[in-house]
């Protein structure tokens, strides 16, 4: 029998840090479950300066007047939590991890521009360590769609496989050979970015500010927000991320402990796109995506 999906309506995007306390207090199940369709919106408002500013320091993107591709996520990230933290979501927030990420510009936006997003999370799909599941996402500006992603996640689940950050694997040949012509660079990652990245997207997770409070979690030093690698990726990638539409897919690999050195890859790709990876220095990925341009949308 079909039901109404829950949906909410929302003056404004709601705190990140209120959504995080409840999702850390949060009484869930850790068993399969169903996932319903759950909406939540938010119409027109305009990003603040401030945490602009904030994000295009941390992840480097120059003060051109435009939003950087990967800033909605950030703008999102807050509905995503509210999706999750709703009562008719079978499992807890906490522990959640983010797999892989696809997003679609279909036109450059800009500071000031009134924006309404609206959220949802549907159905779900087995994997080897658990379950998976979308979070799907869309601005519009003035009633048009101008950027839409789908945010995959993974809930671990007990005798589902073994756990994500023990299956690095080796790149293939095939993803080796395309790189293999890429001139490296090497980046250090200090031990505050994520503490920096909080401070811009709001993201107070604890397995991204200390050793101390990432160890509940069993990692052995903090992690980066893998949407800092992405966006630090991206600025990296100057002028090809500032056509007027594009795509951009990403796999997060491994996660990447504090602090730590990486190298940065990339190689051009047939039609202009360009594939990109972050490595850690004993030669396992982090992180491999590609930036492709698309024919723009025309508004009507």
């Amino acid at each position: 029998m079909s039901h109404t999906a829950p949906s909410l309506e929302l003056s404004k995007p709601p705190l990140l840090a209120r959504e995080l306390l409840r999702a850390a207090v949060a009484r869930r199940p850790s068993r399969p479950g169903e996932v319903p369709r759950v909406d939540v919106r938010v119409r027109g408002f305009t990003p603040g300066p401030r945490q602009l500013a904030r994000y295009r320091e941390v992840c480097g993107f120059p003060e051109d007047g435009a939003l950087p591709l990967t800033f909605p996520q950030v703008l999102a990230m807050p509905l995503h939590l509210t999706l999750l933290n709703h009562p008719a979501f079978p499992y807890k927030l906490l522990g959640m991890v983010h797999v892989r990420n696809h997003i679609h510009q279909r036109r450059r936006l800009f500071e000031g521009a009134r924006l309404s997003v609206h959220v949802w999370v549907e159905g779900q799909r087995e994997a080897r360590q658990g379950r998976e599941l979308d979070l799907h996402t869309e601005v519009e500006e003035e009633g048009t769609l101008v950027w839409s992603a789908v945010t995959t996640m993974l809930r671990r689940l007990p005798g589902m496989g073994e756990r994500p950050r023990d299956a690095g694997r080796p790149p293939s040949t095939d993803e080796a050979q395309l790189f293999e012509r890429s001139r490296p660079a090497s980046w250090s990652v200090p031990e505050n970015a994520g503490r920096r990245y909080a401070r811009a997207s709001g993201d107070y997770n604890p397995i991204h500010l200390y050793g101390f409070t990432a160890r509940p979690f069993g990692f052995p030093r903090a992690i980066v927000h893998g949407m800092w690698t992405v966006g630090r990726c991206v600025a990296e990638m100057g002028e090809a991320a500032e056509a007027p539409a594009l795509t951009l897919s990403s796999e997060f690999r491994r996660p990447l402990l504090l602090p730590s050195r990486v190298i940065f890859q990339t190689a051009p790709q047939p039609g202009g796109g360009v594939a990109y990876r972050v490595m850690a220095e004993d030669g396992q990925p982090h992180l491999i995506g590609r930036l492709s341009p698309v024919e723009a949308s025309v508004s009507r």
